[in-house]
């Protein structure tokens, strides 16, 4: 069964070179059946004229009907292996005399080689019509369905009698013709122009199947191309050059075949569409190489290589210098050696690995195979017609209809082919890789759920030490009942951003006045508790324990304290024990005693409301601890007090309050809310104040620590704060 199947093999390959040379050798195919030119033409059928005479040069006089052109050279264009009588390249004339019948609307259609020939006709000494220009700059028009021409009744004579000139220019092309005029049709100028509109119309049905393969091997080059950018923009750089030699084949064929259609031949010049033949055949040479070995899993070898820098040369060349490379001189034993040198090593390997049963190469067996087959039956087609032999002979199986194509789908197949094979191989590779992937997933998922359960473990234990530092720090705060004891109305807005505070609360109240305090320590959260536990014992130290109540006094040796507990230096910044710590605390201390109203601040204002107008106390410049450059002065101020006013203490954290879109509460709008609900009750003045907080921070989180302390002194408190009583009893 081996060897049969390599006797096929051979005898495919045998078809096909030993077309190649027929195609070669016999040149093109016959263009028509010339009639009779001995009696009359009926020009009610179409007559193809292959009998002229021609002279080189250039003479006006030769479009003469009675000029004797006995001396002209006699020739016969009858479609052949070859046109007789030598090159007829640049400017001449061609005349033939015919006597024809039935001339009621006559036409003439000179046939020549696209591109390379444009002529003036002349019958009977008038000028009836012309294609391209003839001089003096020549113009050559592409396309192979040129019109006929209209013979004018006054060119017509009574006897029928004909003399036609055509004046041609000629030129030899990519193909390296000899000739370009190849004779001429007369007949009914109606059913000429029939005939030429079916052979486009024709040639137009060829090209919607060769369009259809054209646009579907650019879509599945495309595709694939589309595939590689994506495998390579992900990393798999080596994993995914198939899809690139793939889609490189797929598209340089799908180019090639657009070079031999219609569509192409009949718009653009023959440099063109055989400037793209050639690239496209190039390019497929270049991507195939690499996509067979990258298909079979086998290191390109050196050679291959050099092979593939070739193509890329050949390519270069033929944009660079097109007329010196589309030259068939050059032009068809470059491309031999190129497919030769290429397809043997390779075909060798692939029959050996096949042989070995590797399935890739089997697949590649095949689907080559076909193609070589399907090339030997055009090749087949191309030497039976130059031979003559017609598609009603023994050979019209090599002519049936369902071989147009075999081509275009023999390719349709090796890439579907490769394609799928490509995708099954990706599709195991990638299920394998999954399978792994899904491992290590699952064993990285649970490693994550150890950790996140220990982590929640160790969250759970820091929340419930936060929340237990929490009820210490609330122990520490002054109640409200007894708060309550030294004013009228009061109220406290304490919101921790965190579990536990930066900022604290102190009141403390004697037979002769009470302190309030409200203070805003560096930080939030522990960091911030911390500060505020120092801060907290420090008062305790002052006022409780020394005795100390004055709000400047109190505020001067907190600040000494803190910089002790700290281990801060008060010496310029600079100290053997300066540890760099910074931290410190803004704060507020009012006094109500006998004598009056006192205030002193660090950084922290006094507002009082009276009769809906706000008036602030400010504070010194400088904060309470932290490295200092001098020696600090804190002030008191006395503070006028009116019946049933209200003060207010405040830490930062109410109006530096972001919303949503990033603005900040700000401290005129605090002192304005102030001033709004002021002669509310105190409870609904701390409803209010957290309303609107709410309100304004929408979806925002909570930035620092908001404390608000508000108090109301009563119309007793307040005259006795002003002197204006002994006692501060019998407030109503």
């Amino acid at each position: 069964m081996t060897g049969f199947l390599t006797g096929c093999r051979l005898a495919l390959w045998g078809w096909l070179w030993l077309g190649l040379a027929a195609a070669c050798l016999l040149g093109p195919p016959a263009f028509g059946r010339g009639a009779s030119e001995d009696g009359p033409l009926d020009l009610d059928q179409p007559t193809t004229l292959y009998r002229w005479k021609y002279r080189s040069g250039d003479n006006p006089a030769w479009a003469a009907p009675d000029f004797d052109d006995a001396d002209w050279a006699l020739l016969d264009l009858t479609p052949g292996p070859r046109f007789p009588n030598g090159p007829r390249l640049g400017l001449g004339w061609y005349r033939a005399e015919v006597t024809v019948i039935n001339a009621h609307r006559p036409g003439i259609r000179p046939f020549h080689l696209a591109s390379v020939c444009a002529y003036e006709a002349y019958v009977n000494g008038e000028r009836v019509g012309q294609y391209g220009k003839v001089a003096p700059q020549p113009r050559f028009p592409d396309g192979r369905f040129q019109p006929p021409i209209a013979i004018p009744a006054e060119a017509l004579r009574p006897d029928g009698r004909l003399v036609i000139a055509i004046r041609a220019r000629e030129r030899s092309g990519m193909l390296e013709n000899s000739v370009a005029f190849l004779g001429a049709q007369l007949g009914d100028v109606n059913r000429l122009a029939s005939e030429v509109a079916q052979r486009r119309a024709e040639a137009m049905r060829r090209d919607v199947a060769r369009l259809s393969f054209v646009f579907a091997f650019a879509f599945f080059a495309l595709y694939h191309l589309y595939l590689y950018g994506n495998l390579f923009a992900y990393g798999h750089k080596k994993d995914c050059a198939e899809y690139l030699w793939l889609g490189i084949v797929a598209l340089g064929y799908a180019v090639n075949s657009l070079s031999i259609s219609s569509a192409l031949t009949d718009h653009f010049s023959p440099t063109a569409y055989r400037l793209l033949n050639a690239v496209s055949v190039h390019a497929q040479l270049l991507g195939g190489a690499a996509f067979i070995y990258s298909f079979l899993r086998r290191p390109m070898p050196r050679w291959a290589r050099w092979h593939q820098a070739s193509q890329v040369a050949c390519i270069a060349g033929t944009l660079a210098f097109p007329s010196w490379a589309l030259s068939q001189s050059v032009n068809q034993p470059l491309f031999a050696a190129s497919v030769l040198s290429l397809l043997l090593p390779v075909a060798a390997q692939i029959v050996r690995l096949a042989r070995q049963g590797v399935a890739e190469a089997q697949t590649l067996r095949l689907a080559i195979s076909l193609i070589a087959g399907a090339e030997a039956i055009q090749v087949a087609r191309l030497a039976l017609s130059a031979l003559g032999v017609s598609e009603e002979s023994w050979a019209r199986w090599v002519f049936h209809g369902s071989f147009n194509y075999a081509v275009d789908v023999s390719f349709s197949y090796f890439l579907l082919a490769m394609a799928v094979t490509v995708a099954r191989r990706y599709r195991d590779e990638i299920e394998a890789a999954n399978r792994n992937l899904e491992s290590a997933v699952a064993e990285r998922t649970a490693e994550v759920r150890r950790q996140r359960d220990e982590l929640e473990s160790k969250n759970q234990d820091i929340e419930d030490s936060l929340r237990y530092a929490q009820t210490m720090q609330q122990a520490i705060l002054p109640a409200l009942d007894d708060m309550r004891r030294g004013f009228a109305e009061v109220f406290v807005l304490w919101k921790p951003r965190d579990i536990v505070s930066g900022d604290f609360y102190w009141f403390h109240q004697t037979d002769a006045a009470c302190l309030l305090i409200v203070a805003d320590c560096t930080g939030h959260g522990v960091p911030g508790a911390f500060m505020a536990f120092i801060g907290n014992d420090l008062l305790n130290q002052i006022v409780v324990e020394r005795g100390v109540d004055d709000p400047a006094r109190i505020l001067t040796e907190l600040d000494a304290g803190v910089q002790r507990a700290l281990k801060q230096s008060n010496q310029h910044g600079a100290g053997a024990g300066d540890s760099r710590v910074d931290d410190g605390m803004d704060i507020g201390v009012c006094r109500f005693s006998a004598e009056g109203v006192t205030f002193a601040g660090a950084r922290r204002p006094l507002y009082v409301v009276a009769d809906g107008r706000v008036t602030e106390y400010p504070g010194a410049r400088h904060p309470i601890g932290g490295r200092a450059r001098k020696a600090r002065r804190f002030e008191n101020a006395a503070v006028a007090v009116a019946p049933n006013a209200m003060i207010y203490l405040a830490t930062d954290g109410f109006a530096d309050q972001p919303s949503a879109d990033g603005k900040r509460f700000k401290t005129r709008s605090l002192i304005r809310l102030l001033e709004e609900i002021w002669a509310q009750p105190a409870a609904q003045q701390q409803a209010m104040l957290e309303a609107c907080l709410a309100r304004h921070a929408g979806g925002a989180a909570q930035r620092d620590d908001i404390t608000v302390v508000g108090a109301r002194l009563g119309h007793g408190l307040a005259r006795y704060l002003n002197g204006e009583v002994t006692t501060a009893h019998g407030d109503s």
